[in-house]
């Protein structure tokens, strides 16, 4: 057998149906993990990792004196599965195998993780030849070039990609656990620090603090207006900036008739088409879309697997020569780009646009297979889509523009204006990202005058350096060595998610700040670019083979042991300085009830809000969505209303959810279940609000007499309100319920939310399980769900209603099921049916259920049935069973008009009986008559 192991289960697929060509593929399922066979074949899919580098067991304790975080430097390392099944299967499979080939994505991490798989594969055999195949791109072509020449794993890659596992391990875990312990943090609030995400974050904060320093001083601006044949022209003075006042009002008070043209200098400039995509280059186009750096990889990654672009990480910005170019051209003339492909192919530049960097691993990226924007939907069609016009751009004639310059003089005083227009679009006509704003100038001749329509001088003020935006800041690490092309992008999610800063563009928060100036003042190694980069340079060097994996480990804890040196003499500074600031971090103004402050507040597990420090004297607070939504943040817009910061929830992989101030959106929020109050006017919420009143429950725990203080209305009018607010928020109870219960009842499909569902419901005027349980057919059909889903759930909905109805009026759970299951749908079937018939669909004795038809009963106020025991019953049967024609089905029938025995039988109105009963009228006379002949003969 020939064992394939690819990276992830969507590249075995379609390795496997690649290299299958005609042959069926079998996919199979072991131990929950899928498999793809044809032939003697078999493929099957990691994720990525399945074990990682972890410290030797006895380190896990933060807190231990015996083992401090610089323990950690020198620990030793081991790695564990943490993906146990598909190790698990992948040994089972390399135990079978006579042949293995890694087909892992050809980086360094690929490299890695095919080393991985090859030692566990050798775990198990030992003696199985092991080959390596290497492919840019998950195509036909590609796929079936990669295993027709198989090679070698490159162990100094995979080493190069160990070190990097142990380096930011060990300085991630120690560095993490020295500084959450010194600012006393824990749990998920612990303090991050690592080797490329610190200098990472320095950058930001040097940035700000630019920012902040940045003294604006003013500058004059003068321009001239004028006017051309009808058209206006701008004119501004070849000065730019004027920085003397009485310099640019002097000029602007010589600015005088006549308006002369002094020259003019018409040329061609040449607009070169954009070199191709590195990682680093699409990262920063994506940006330009709107689309963040971690996402656009995420999508660049998907793309890739399923066959449409090329390996997404890559540093080559120059076509390698066995690329055919002419055959992607191919292959796009299938896409909705035909036209632009089509004219390409016609204009094509001699020779691609090359970037200045080149490399042999992967070429730049490119669009490797046809799609359509309904096959891939928004986002990922429009991440395809760049790649597609980037790639067609790069093999695009360069633009051509026609300018033209021309200067005047105004009484002395030199203006001039300059222009240009698109002679020949070339490459902007398939890129239409980088905007060609022409400016037209009317044709102008020397000596010419023109009317002075007006003279303008505008007074401006300098700007510091702009925030750096994520691409932006990509850019910049790979300009000072910082990360991989890999990991960039992970790093800036890594200091979003752990709030130490705000996306967009990218601003520090005060715990972000905390930590580096901390770390500045104290072990400013940390903070500084230079170790990075040298520990970057000797990792490259391992992949060349100039270096061995344990020189540069060993060579990175030796700094680390420095930067210990000095965090360890000042370990209670650090960690005074940073509690400072993170008190600070969560607190976001004051107290609408008691003035003290607000802070951001976490509680166990998921849950957090906004509470007062007056707590416990001031109980005000504001619930905010779980940390599942996102932690939430402080960020500096302030509401000019309340004086609260403003609050941000931040998750990791998805886009930041701004909640504004939250006491407004609090009092929004809760306004609408506010106005739920039969009794709630406009007048009566604004009072409510200015009284810190702001939700119903807050007005359903008060007592009367104390809303009554408050508001100052009437004992009666106080008590209405809060036994509607208890009503409200019943029914809110109820309708959450059904939410629930809708979700766990109806499975997820595209374009059809659970809410929406529910919120149709709620429309219609069905507000709980029970009404669910009776609801129309049609409404549900109309809300997406299908016939048979539509009849499930109403099924589910009646049994789940009538086991509460049960369990309200005090029957126990164990009978409640017995009960349901029969169909009996609530208290008042116990009412309304025989004891002997419940018992006999039940199941359940008949004294057992003779006492919960008490309690039923008692629960609606309604008489008990007569007492039966099971005894009389069995008797009863006895003697119904002698009858001609009766049988065990009719007998439940007959119990349904309370005939237990023969005697009720014999005087049992026969058309009532039968009413409810269901048995025909002629029969249960017939059954009458056979018992009163019996009894004549007995006599």
């Amino acid at each position: 057998m020939r064992l394939i192991v690819a990276e992830k289960n969507i590249s075995a697929r379609r390795v496997a149906a690649i290299l299958a060509e005609e042959k069926k593929v079998a996919t199979k399922k072991e131990g929950g993990v899928d498999t793809y066979s044809f032939g003697d074949t078999v493929v099957v899919g990691l994720k990525g990792h399945v074990v990682e580098v972890d410290f030797e067991p006895g380190y896990a304790n933060w807190r231990s004196a015996e083992r401090p975080p610089r323990s950690l430097i020198d620990a030793g390392t081991l790695k564990r599965p943490t993906e146990k099944k598909i190790v698990a299967l992948l040994q089972k499979l390399a135990k079978k195998a006579d042949q293995v080939i890694i087909a892992t994505d050809f980086d360094t991490e690929g490299e890695l993780i095919g080393k991985e798989a090859l030692e566990l594969v050798q775990a198990v055999n030992a003696k199985v030849p092991i080959l390596r195949a290497r492919f840019s791109a998950i195509t036909p072509q590609e796929i079936r070039r990669a295993f027709a020449e198989p090679t070698e794993l490159d162990f100094a890659l995979a080493a190069a990609g160990e070190s990097r596992q142990i380096i930011d391990l060990v300085w991630g875990a120690s560095l993490t656990r020295f500084i959450s312990i010194a600012a006393r943090r824990g749990g998920a609030n612990i303090l991050s620090v690592g080797r490329v995400q610190s200098p990472t974050l320095a950058m930001i904060v040097d940035r700000e603090r630019e920012i902040e320093k940045f003294v604006p001083e003013p500058y004059w601006m003068l321009t001239l207006q004028t006017e051309k044949d009808h058209t206006p022209l701008e004119l501004r003075h070849t000065a730019g900036r004027f920085t003397d006042r009485a310099e640019a009002f002097g000029a602007k008070e010589r600015t005088k008739d006549p308006l002369t043209v002094t020259d003019v200098k018409e040329g061609v400039k040449h607009d070169r088409a954009p070199t191709p995509f590195d990682t680093t280059a699409l990262l920063v186009a994506a940006g330009r879309l709107g689309i963040s750096a971690a996402n656009a990889m995420r999508i660049a990654e998907d793309l890739y697997m399923n066959g449409f672009i090329s390996y997404p990480r890559t540093d080559n910005t120059v076509y390698p020569a066995t690329l055919d170019l002419d055959e992607v051209l191919r292959m796009l003339v299938k896409t909705p780009f035909a036209t632009e492909t089509r004219w390409v192919e016609k204009h094509r530049r001699p020779t691609p646009t090359r970037g200045k960097k080149s490399s042999t691993d992967h070429p730049p990226i490119h669009p490797t297979g046809a799609a359509t924007r309904e096959q891939l939907g928004e986002d990922r069609w429009k991440l395809y889509e760049l790649v597609v016009r980037r790639f067609l751009a790069t093999l695009s004639p360069d633009a051509e523009w026609a300018t033209m310059k021309v200067n005047f003089d105004a009484g002395g005083e030199p203006y001039t204006a300059t222009g240009g227009r698109l002679k020949e679009d070339g490459w902007r006509r398939v890129y239409p990202y980088s905007k060609a704003a022409e400016r037209i100038i009317p044709v102008c001749t020397v000596g010419e005058r023109l009317p002075i329509l007006s003279v303008d001088l505008e007074e401006k003020e300098t700007q510091p350096s702009p925030r750096y935006t994520q691409s932006r800041l990509i850019q910049t690490m790979e300009e000072l060595g910082l990360g991989t092309k890999s990991t960039r992008h992970e790093v800036i999610q890594k200091l979003i998610s752990r709030r130490y800063v705000q996306d967009g563009p990218l601003r520090p928060t005060l715990v972000g700040r905390a930590v580096i100036e901390s770390l500045e003042a104290h072990a400013d190694t940390i903070t500084r670019p230079d170790m990075t980069r040298t520990l970057e340079t000797h990792m490259q060097q391992i992949k060349e083979r100039k270096k061995s994996r344990e020189d540069v480990v060993n060579e990175s804890r030796g700094m680390l042991h420095s930067v210990f040196d000095d965090l360890e003499a000042n370990e209670e500074q650090i960690g005074e300085e940073i509690i400072d600031r993170t008190v600070a971090e969560r607190t976001i103004g004051p107290c609408p009830v008691c003035g003290k402050n607000l802070q951001l507040r976490q509680a166990h597990g998921s849950s957090q809000f906004i509470g007062c420090s007056g707590y416990p004297e001031c109980t005000f607070n504001i619930s905010l969505p779980g940390v599942m939504w996102g932690k939430a943040i402080r960020v500096e817009k302030v509401c000019e209303k309340h004086g609260l910061s403003h609050v941000r929830l931040i998750r990791k992989g998805a886009r930041p959810w701004d909640i504004g101030c939250p006491l407004c959106s609090h009092i929004e929020s809760n306004a609408e279940t506010l106005r739920m109050m039969p009794s709630m006017t406009a007048g009566l919420l604004a009072e409510l609000q200015a009284r810190h009143i702001y939700t119903v429950p807050d007005i359903a725990k008060m007592a009367p007499e104390g809303l009554a203080g408050r508001l100052g209305i009437g004992a009666k009018t106080a008590e209405t309100l809060v036994a509607e607010a208890n009503d409200v928020l019943d029914l809110l109870r109820r309708r959450s319920e059904m939410k629930k219960f809708i979700r766990a009842e109806v499975p997820p499909r595209r374009r059809r939310s659970h809410a929406k569902i529910a919120k149709q419901l709620i429309e219609a005027g069905i507000d709980d399980i029970q009404a669910l349980g009776g609801a129309k057919p049609a409404l549900l059909k109309k809300a997406g769900l299908s016939d048979e889903e539509t009849g499930n759930l109403l099924a589910r909905a009646r049994a789940v209603s009538s086991e509460q109805r049960l369990k309200e009026a005090g029957l126990p759970a164990v009978s409640v099921k017995k009960y349901v299951a029969a169909g009996i749908a609530g208290p008042e079937d116990f009412a309304a049916f025989h004891p002997a018939y419940i018992s006999a669909v039940s199941g359940v004795r008949v004294e057992t259920v003779w006492k919960h038809a008490q309690t039923a009963c008692e629960a609606l106020g309604r008489e008990p049935p007569e007492k039966i025991t099971q005894k009389k019953l069995d008797s009863g049967k006895k003697e119904l069973l002698q009858v001609p024609g009766i049988g065990e089905a009719t007998i439940e029938k007959l119990y349904l008009a309370g005939i237990t025995d023969a005697a009720s039988l014999a005087v049992a109105d026969p058309k009532e009986a039968a009413e409810k009963s269901g048995i025909a009228v002629e029969k249960i006379r017939d059954y009458v008559a056979s018992i009163s002949t019996e009894r004549k003969t007995k006599k």
